[in-house]
């Protein structure tokens, strides 16, 4: 099982980074897009990961996020390429589903419009996130709550 995996609805979850085999199981539960935002240099980065998600009939989408230094230029691109898959079933990684959850929890408030407390109790089953976070959650305008 892909480490740190949330299911969100029926055609979201999110999680750590998967093996070979657990790109496989992916495809065997019916995800159509697998959309990477690792850096390449992520310690547990999978070599050749594109091919592998190709090569099981999946799309594979990369957006590299360095959330050492977050732009607004980061969300929303996230948001653009979410807005294009939204009617496949997608699941978005990065090296331990940090930066995955804190975008999804984003999305969530200010395209789905869901309530940002709500939203934020989600997050919080996932992981903790780090000050930085609630910071650009306000930056992108979102109350910041917490």
């Amino acid at each position: 099982m892909i480490g740190n995996f949330y299911q969100y609805s029926e055609n979201l979850a999110s999680g750590a980074q998967p093996t070979e085999e657990e790109i496989a199981e992916l495809k065997k539960d019916g995800f159509e897009v697998v959309f990477n935002i690792s850096t390449p240099s992520a310690k547990n980065a999978l070599p050749n990961e594109a091919a592998r998600v190709e090569k099981e009939g999946m799309y594979y989408m990369h957006f590299p996020v360095d959330c050492t230094n977050l732009q607004p230029i980061h969300y929303e691109t996230f948001e653009g390429i979410m807005n294009g898959v939204k009617n496949k079933k997608v699941f978005v990684h990065c090296g331990g589903n940090i930066k995955s959850s804190n975008l999804i929890h984003m999305y969530d408030v200010l395209v789905n419009e869901k309530d940002e407390a709500e939203s934020l109790t989600t997050l919080r089953e996932i992981q903790q996130p780090e000050d930085k976070w609630f910071v650009y959650f306000k930056q992108m305008g979102m109350k910041g709550i917490r």
